[in-house]
């Protein structure tokens, strides 16, 4: 169950990445 649960976390923890870099990315065109 913790293998499942690792590969879970590290499956949303890269998206999660691009989504913020994405966010930040339209903070900059907002100022």
């Amino acid at each position: 169950e913790g293998k499942k649960r690792m590969k879970q976390i590290g499956s949303v923890s890269i998206p999660q990445d691009a989504f913020m870099a994405v966010l930040r990315l339209d903070d900059e065109d907002k100022k």
